[in-house]
């Protein structure tokens, strides 16, 4: 969201940092990307650490997931069933839950990828049955303003095919989405028994990433330390749910229906199952709960593993800290040699029909620069891939499904060279004309 937004929607009350720098304990063996990262995180973000950030520890499981695949040199859409292996993928990892399970997405699941969640539960349902403890899985969403989740209408739809009466499941779950202002959850994770964490671009959406003209994206599965700081970013979203939801106006807002919209800064919502049965709010996670894990011991002291830093961005839930922001800007001006970005778009959504942002959002200054001098002062490679203007996937409308803002490559590189130009008052033409050739490429996929 543009900071300006922000900044207009925020309660004051955080800080950015004590003044006191941190210096994580963990951060051995990080490269000069990593040290810089690690170095900005700890002297202006450390009231952030270990709820924003952390050092940590972990491996990348096989090759990106990338979906659609094996039909980039093609022009024609992918084959009938060509990815359904990634709602397996998200089914086979929920599936592997002993203890805890957190899902987050922007929006609930639909389609195959309902489908294949509901197969997950009934695996976890099964398994409850002999379990010591209660297995606790966690959904939450986002509360795009104007549309609601109806969590109760989700817990109905993946537990349709569960026992409804069954007291000898032990399977404990909650589903929840919240906003406050214009910022709502967007992360895309689910992390198991603090071992497992699956993360990256991709929704939950059948008709945007398996029907024609699919939607690009990419995630990755990690193996590790890294997949507690997904639950412990998670318990940062659930205590914003319980505390606005316990207030009186949550108490109103609860009474209604999940699905009604409303006018109002901040919305969150919870629903539970078996209802009446467990809590209205979830468990914290805590490593304790899932330190008796069969899993757990197999990655404990993984000799594979690698240093990793774990970032997650909570919007207007804080003031003005955006340790996410200033980690992605510190790798950008440690780049030596080469950067890779695969994004969604760069500039802000356009008025439809035009070249001119929507009121209120501008470019990211401060990305743009970091890029640019790294180009200019460094001689940096920049490749960076984006979506065509007005990408509209599935035949879906594009009020309903719009991931490109509307500009073009050639838009993206002037902005990047307006921000050298910006930044140094005797900018020598040749050798940026140069420069721009032989360092920058930017293209659609």
């Amino acid at each position: 969201m543009n900071s300006f937004v922000e900044k207009l929607l925020c309660r004051k009350g955080d800080d950015v940092s004590s003044g006191e720098e941190i210096h994580d304990d963990d951060a051995v063996n990080l490269s000069h990307v990593g040290d810089a990262v690690h170095r900005t995180l700890g002297q202006h973000h450390n009231r952030h650490h270990l709820r924003q950030w952390n050092v940590t520890s972990g491996k990348i499981v096989g090759s990106v997931q990338d979906t659609p695949r094996g039909v980039v040199d093609r022009a024609e859409d992918p084959a009938t069933a060509n990815d359904d292996w990634f709602p397996e993928k998200l089914a086979e990892i929920i599936s592997r839950t002993e203890s805890w399970c957190d899902i987050m997405s922007l929006g609930p699941p639909d389609g195959k990828f309902l489908t294949a969640f509901q197969t997950a539960l009934a695996t976890l349902s099964e398994r409850s049955k002999t379990s010591e403890k209660p297995i606790v899985v966690r959904m939450l969403f986002g509360n795009i303003a104007g549309m609601p989740v109806n969590c109760d209408g989700v817990i109905k739809a993946l537990t349709s095919n569960l026992p409804q009466n069954d007291s000898t499941i032990k399977l404990h779950l909650w589903v929840g989405a919240w906003r406050k202002g214009l910022s709502w959850n967007h992360a895309k994770l689910i992390a198991v028994d603090g071992t497992y964490l699956h993360t990256g671009g991709h929704n939950l959406w059948d008709a945007h990433y398996l029907s024609n003209n699919p939607v690009h994206d990419l995630s990755f599965e990690l193996e590790g330390k890294v997949a507690r700081d997904g639950h412990r970013f998670a318990n940062q979203q659930w205590a914003f749910v319980e505390s606005k939801q316990s207030t009186c106006m949550g108490c109103v807002v609860d009474s209604m229906p999940d699905y009604l919209p409303l006018v109002l800064r901040t919305r969150v919502t919870v629903s539970e199952w078996p209802k009446d049965k467990v809590p209205v709010f979830p468990p914290q996670f805590t490593k304790r709960r899932v330190l008796k894990t069969e899993r757990l011991s197999t990655v404990v002291a993984d000799p594979e593993d690698v240093p990793l830093i774990s970032i997650g961005r909570l919007g207007t839930m804080v003031y003005r800290s955006r340790p996410s922001d200033d980690a992605i800007l510190a790798m950008i001006n440690s780049s030596k040699t080469i950067i890779r970005l695969v994004l969604q778009d760069l500039g802000p959504v356009c008025v439809p029909g035009t070249k001119k942002a929507l009121p209120g959002l501008v470019w990211p200054k401060e990305y743009l620069g970091a890029i640019g001098n790294a180009i200019y002062e460094r001689g940096v490679d920049v490749e960076m891939i984006l979506s065509n203007p007005n990408s509209i996937p599935g035949g879906l409308k594009g009020t309903e499904a719009n991931y490109g803002n509307g500009w073009d490559c050639a838009d993206v590189a002037a902005e990047i060279i307006k921000s050298i130009q910006k930044q140094h008052s005797n900018v020598d033409d040749a050798k940026l004309r140069a420069m721009i050739s032989d360092n920058m490429r930017i293209c659609f996929v």
